[in-house]
């Protein structure tokens, strides 16, 4: 398994990234201590200099494993379950687009918090929600197939989001939607609220899995709060996952003592 941090060029809303506002800083940061790749948080990957981002990570020996797309949500309301046609055209072209740059940088793309939320208790208004959510994210994964891009559907609590809060919610989902693109992402900051256990949700998600961030109970770097990550890497080497640990953490008590926690505390458990 190898380690990422959760940068992001812009400031956001999203408190859970480091060296925010500053992506070169973070990406050197990161190399100095010791992360194999980056996962970025991007709010529109239109507006960005895509070709200062992959020499940035050239020059610093860096992978970019993944795209948080859910800046599009916190920022700009951009949800794929909104009915209203407007926003489904914006909410998939802006999801194209950060398609179309992880297919020059090789990163898969995360369908976090861009889902959004249902706005609507009735039961007709809900399942419209999820249907429409469903034929968005079939929609963007043909596109992202023809670029050889991976997609993934995280899991996250229900303070955050109204529907797909455990592992089994997300794996129906992708089920509904039915692209062979279409994977997991595991956060052990939401399952230690949603899941039962944290082994039995990880041998759940299986070759599903895609992706995963390791955050303690309170979003700290791991190590900072209560979870039993042993039992966490255990789990994951017995399903054969050889993908990424992020740090998509709360960078505190500053954004380098929090990397260096992280790396810290993963090295030692992965050496277990």
């Amino acid at each position: 398994m190898k380690t990422s941090l959760a940068l992001s060029p812009t400031r956001s809303k999203f408190a859970p990234l480091s060296y925010t506002g500053n992506l070169r800083r973070g990406m050197q940061k990161a190399a100095e201590f010791g992360f194999d790749g980056v996962e970025l948080n991007l709010r529109d990957s239109d507006d960005l200099d895509k070709d200062a981002i992959i020499g940035w990570a050239e020059e610093f020996g860096l992978e970019v494993p993944s795209f948080g797309t859910g800046q599009s949500y916190f920022e700009d309301g951009l949800s794929l379950a909104d009915t209203r046609p407007e926003i489904q055209r914006a909410v998939r072209d802006r999801l194209k687009g950060h398609i179309r740059f992880a297919a020059c940088i090789g990163a898969q793309v995360v369908l976090g918090s861009i889902r959004g939320n249902f706005f609507d208790t009735d039961q007709a208004t809900r399942q419209a929600q999820y249907d429409i959510a469903v034929e968005a994210t079939r929609d963007v994964a043909e596109y992202a197939a023809e670029r050889r891009v991976f997609l993934t559907v995280e899991a996250i609590n229900r303070y955050e989001t109204d529907f797909l809060n455990t592992t089994a919610d997300a794996l129906a989902f992708i089920n509904d939607v039915g692209a062979p693109n279409l994977g997991l992402v595991l956060d052990t900051f939401h399952m230690n609220i949603e899941e039962v256990s944290f082994v039995e949700a990880i041998h759940m998600a299986n070759d599903r899995l895609r992706h995963f961030h390791l955050v303690d109970s309170n979003r700290l770097a791991p190590g900072m709060g209560h979870i039993d990550f042993k039992t966490i890497i255990a789990a994951l080497k017995q399903i054969g996952y050889t993908g990424y640990l992020s740090g998509e953490m709360l960078p505190q008590p500053d954004d380098d003592t929090a990397s260096r926690n992280f790396i810290e505390y993963v090295d030692k458990l992965l050496k277990v």
